[in-house]
């Protein structure tokens, strides 16, 4: 009845439907106006365009006069004045990603990300209009961002709904402050995320390390991982954890037994 039992629980937990994780992509705001980009860019534009038809112009309408002297000045110019309106229109600042897996930053090809677990604080400075996140990344790199809302408005908006319901008692923002926008669900691009990659970490409540995957409970609020056996009543974030006790009661994985040589 027992390895019934097991077989039973096992092919349950293989069946179980598996949470899906998700996250959004915010890219950042350009500094300057729509307006102010326009009008340099038209302005830009304008210049290259009566520096090419001074430099070309005579030749398209078959005349004999040579191209204008300043020909050159103006398509040097134009060219400028058109590449500053590029800069004004976008933003060096980095593209943010807010979801389960906590706040993103594209690098490259690479996400560093800081995991709601080790966010230490998110506070918001109402003098300039900015949010502060410090804690630590996923490899224990001490990290901090400073995101100006003129910026980054969504994500700062979905980093504080995210923090409130993840890590309460690290999210120093009024309910009412002043400058931040509120969250919409129509906000960046919804991403869908992998799995959380369990195996190799570290039990947040003995520091083992986890050598299967089938060992590893998973914090559904912060992401901290515990071994099965050490799941405690609740996770450092203030999350219930009774629904991942289960598997306390489970035997230690044990080597399989060597089979009996058969009889001469």
């Amino acid at each position: 009845m027992g390895e019934a039992t097991a077989k039973k629980k096992a092919k349950k937990a293989k069946g179980a439907k598996v949470k899906e994780r998700h996250e959004r992509r915010f890219m950042p705001r350009p500094v300057a106006t729509a307006n102010v980009v326009k009008a340099v860019g038209g302005l830009g534009a304008f210049v290259l365009g009566a520096g090419v038809w001074a430099q070309f112009g005579h030749g398209w309408t078959d005349s004999t006069l040579p191209p204008y002297a300043f020909a050159p000045a103006l398509i040097a110019g134009g060219a400028v004045v058109f590449g500053v309106a590029v800069w004004l229109g976008t933003s060096g600042e980095s593209v943010l990603r807010v979801g389960a897996g906590g706040i993103g930053l594209e690098k490259a090809k690479d996400v560093l990300r800081i995991p709601w677990y080790g966010v230490e604080r998110v506070a918001w400075d109402p003098a300039a209009q900015a949010l502060s996140v410090t804690g630590a990344d996923e490899l224990g790199g001490e990290q901090r961002l400073v995101l100006a809302a003129k910026v980054h408005p969504a994500a700062i908006a979905w980093i504080v709904k995210e923090a409130r319901v993840r890590i309460p008692d690290d999210v120093e923002v009024p309910e009412e402050a002043l400058g931040i926008p509120a969250a919409h669900a129509s906000d960046g691009e919804l991403l869908t995320m992998d799995a959380v990659q369990v195996v190799g970490k570290r039990c947040a409540e003995t520091d083992r390390i986890i050598a299967y995957e089938p060992d590893a409970r998973v914090c559904p609020r912060c992401e901290r991982v515990y071994y099965k056996l050490s799941v405690p009543e609740a996770c450092a974030c203030g999350a219930s954890l009774q629904g991942l006790r289960g598997a306390a009661d489970e035997a230690p994985r044990s080597e399989p037994e060597a089979p009996a040589e058969a009889a001469t």
